[in-house]
């Protein structure tokens, strides 16, 4: 596909459709980002010991009888740097590499430091490296499987990965889906692309995993509406055979254990989402050449027809011309569009905190304190992916009235990826931190805090899609876990404290993308005019040249430009065929 670029971009270039090659070359660019496959699902079934089985390594993945994964846990792959033995435990507030063997006093329900009143603050992600092939191409992420399943949480660690490829939900050939597995893989489908269910410990289901596999396909097809695959596994039977030494009984029992089988498919799905890139590439590309073709044919049909052209050239020149005059006209009626779209956004924010803050204070105050504090990392993790679903939602809201209004002003779809990508530049804030709650508790509750940087690829910006909100990386929110502590008071104090946080830095945000947005609209709208004026007078002086011309350069001229579009066709075609090959 490279090479399909390359030979684009020389025809895109050769017409001064920089803009064009340089936006197809920087997606072609994003080719070979390692993706994610993102293991969910309730608790204790079965999730951590599936994912040791997917990277073949017994014991990677921390969980037992009595104790479960506290926090998201990313598996990839060893290097010089990130040595097997080391892990990386992300914190609000920073990172911080320790040894393999401390991990589970971090990240496990029962863990010391987890357990330990005096720790102040506890990981809310960690990340192990592990030399298994396996990794190559994707990293395996545990998700903890406390606090039921939540969809928009699920949904924001699939698609908080560089490329997530696939979400994975664990299930067991004890019973079949559940009210809350069948709803999740409802709410979820709508929201990932690769969605595969995966039913575990058919080694102590040896009759009846069979029949739980196939009633879960029925009421897959039946409630979800979507093809959704169900593949049985044994973790144990894998685990057992990869230890082992190579033989046919090590293939054979690895195969029986059905993991081969189940990482074919995510293969598969890898590869495609591994492609992606390419197939973006490529649209921009495809769409960038379709316009210099209509212009060679207009061209062409121009020289042809000579004289006769010049009245409808003139008429559409005419009319650009007006729209050019009304420039303050259209300008006012922007603002006040670009105005209409802030208040829609900020309208459905403050629904979207309502909601947040209803909910949990609505489970905080029916929950004991001995509960929540049983999981703080679980209740930073999910409270966290509330906020970032809501500024997601909003600065959504606001990018699908902006494209509406582009779309209005401009017949190029590529006017409207330019400003896009400036809008998403803009919609990147500063540190914010709130203030203590109430001066009695000084030192006993630490402030509330939003950090948002350029951190590559972002959660945010991937819960809207194709790299939205490029500037938000993540919102790491110090619940200081001795508030935990001191009691509800305390907890429900700093949840309003922070939610009036999340309004002051949302709202920002949506001002900076619109002080920066409708200026670049303005500019690139007079630029779009005066082009499209200059290149109709053009059209209109060749038609009078065409008018004038001897028979021999009249036909001199067609033949340059019916071999111009020959070569512009011969670039189109190829990846037309390709495209449609990927569709397929």
């Amino acid at each position: 596909m490279a090479e399909l670029i390359d030979g684009a971009c020389k025809v895109l270039r050769a017409y001064k459709h920089d803009e064009v090659a340089d936006r197809a070359e920087r997606k072609l660019a994003a080719t070979g980002r390692s993706s994610s496959i993102v293991v969910v699902g309730e608790i204790k079934r079965g999730k951590s010991l599936l994912v040791s089985a997917l990277i073949d390594r017994d014991g990677a993945a921390l969980d037992d009888v009595e104790h479960s994964t506290a926090v998201a846990t990313r598996f990839v792959t060893a290097t010089d740097d990130f040595p097997e033995g080391t892990a990386e435990l992300v914190f609000p507030d920073g990172s911080r590499r320790v040894d393999r063997a401390e991990l589970g006093e971090w990240i496990t329900t029962g863990g010391r430091h987890v357990q330990d009143p005096t720790v102040e603050t506890l990981p809310v992600a960690a990340i192990v490296p592990i030399a298994s092939e396996k990794l190559t191409n994707a990293s395996v992420v545990d998700t903890p499987g406390i606090g039921g399943l939540d969809p928009r949480h699920a949904a924001m660690a699939a698609r908080s990965a560089d490329r997530a490829a696939v979400l994975v939900l664990v299930c067991e050939a004890s019973t079949p889906l559940t009210e809350p597995e069948m709803r999740f893989l409802r709410e979820s489908a709508a929201g990932v692309e690769n969605v595969l269910v995966v039913v575990t410990k058919t080694d102590k289901n040896l009759t009846r995993w069979e029949q739980i596999v196939a009633e879960n396909r029925r009421a897959i097809a039946e409630h979800v509406g979507r093809d959704i695959p169900v593949v049985a596994v044994s973790s144990v039977r894998s685990l057992a055979a990869t230890a082992l030494p190579p033989s046919p009984v090590r293939e054979r029992s690895l195969a029986c254990s059905g993991v081969p089988g189940l990482w074919a498919m995510l293969d598969e799905r890898v590869a495609a989402a591994r492609h992606r890139p390419e197939a973006d590439a490529l649209r921009v590309a495809l769409d960038g050449l379709r316009r210099i073709e209509t212009h060679i044919a207009d061209e062409l049909s121009v020289v042809r027809d000579g004289e006769s052209a010049i009245p409808d050239l003139t008429a559409e020149m005419e009319r650009l011309k007006g729209l050019k005059d009304e420039a303050q006209q259209w300008e006012q009626h922007l603002q006040r569009d670009l105005t209409l779209a802030r208040q829609r956004a900020v309208t459905r924010l403050d629904e979207e905190i309502t909601r947040v803050r209803e909910d949990w204070t609505t489970r905080i105050n029916k929950s004991s304190m001995q509960v929540l504090r049983r999981s703080p990392q679980v209740f930073t993790a999910q409270i966290q992916a509330d906020l970032l679903d809501a500024m997601a939602t909003t600065a959504q809201v606001f990018l699908d009235d902006l494209e509406k209004i582009v779309a209005d002003l401009f017949d190029d779809p590529q006017q409207w990826e330019h400003i896009r990508e400036i809008t998403l530049e803009a919609l990147q804030t500063d540190p914010l931190v709130t203030g203590e709650v109430g001066s009695k508790r000084q030192g006993l509750l630490d402030p509330s805090v939003l950090t948002m940087g350029m951190i590559g690829t972002t959660m945010l910006g991937a819960v809207i899609g194709a790299g939205a909100i490029a500037g938000v990386a993540w919102v790491a929110i110090n619940l200081g876990f001795k508030a935990m502590r001191t009691g509800k008071t305390n907890l429900l104090t700093w949840l309003r404290e922070t939610l009036a946080t999340v309004r002051t830095v949302t709202t920002r945000m949506l001002e900076a993308a619109m002080a920066t947005t409708r200026p670049e609209i303005v500019l690139r709208r007079r630029k779009h005019l005066q082009d499209r004026i200059t290149e109709l007078q053009k059209r209109i002086d060749e038609a009078k040249r065409a008018a004038q011309a001897d028979a021999a350069t009249r036909t001199a001229n067609i033949e340059r430009l019916e071999k111009n579009l020959r070569i512009t066709r011969a670039r189109i075609t190829p990846i037309e065929t390709t495209l449609t090959g990927d569709a397929a």
